[in-house]
């Protein structure tokens, strides 16, 4: 029993040491959206969380990162303060952050594709973010974009005039 249970740690150790832990430095994260057929876009800072990611052995992925809702900015003023304030929007103070966690990673030919729980307004959903991760000495940028569906999070109402679909561009700079 006790071989077993030191081949373990030993083996958890093994792990944990080479997986890549990197500490977000800059990020953007920016989204446009249809509104009565022109593109509005916006963007949110903020954003802070934990990265472990090591392209060598992608199982030990986690990245769990969030954004303050209340910096949801789409340089308007009066569009602004509606988002941030209406129940049918993003309700800040009620919803103060977004949230987004992987579930797995999986390699592409054209870099990786991320599972991600997507928490806005107490609703988490699955999405696919297909993103690329460059490294440079002891810096990397993940850069990523994906489509979603603002209804699926009950963000906007019914408003007429307002696309259903947001696209979500990320760019994350890190420092290990």
């Amino acid at each position: 029993m006790k071989t077993v249970l030191f081949i373990f740690s030993q083996l958890i150790f093994c792990m944990s040491i080479s997986a890549q832990n990197w500490k977000p430095t800059t990020a953007t994260v920016d989204f446009k959206i249809r509104m009565f057929g022109l593109g509005v876009n916006g963007n949110l800072k903020g954003l802070s969380g934990t990265v472990i990611f090591d392209p060598n052995n992608l199982p030990l992925t986690n990245i769990s990162v969030s954004v303050d809702a209340k910096t949801i900015d789409t340089d308007n003023f009066l569009r602004n303060k509606h988002l941030r304030e209406k129940e049918e929007f993003f309700n800040v103070n009620k919803y103060p952050t977004i949230s987004l966690k992987s579930t797995k990673v999986e390699k592409t030919t054209n870099g990786y594709i991320g599972f991600f729980d997507l928490t806005m307004k107490a609703t988490t959903k699955n999405i696919k973010i297909p993103f690329s991760f460059v490294q440079t000495g002891n810096k990397g940028q993940f850069k990523g974009s994906a489509t979603i569906n603002r209804n699926d999070w009950k963000v906007g109402g019914s408003s007429m005039g307002m696309g259903d679909d947001v696209v979500l561009t990320l760019q994350l700079n890190v420092n290990q």
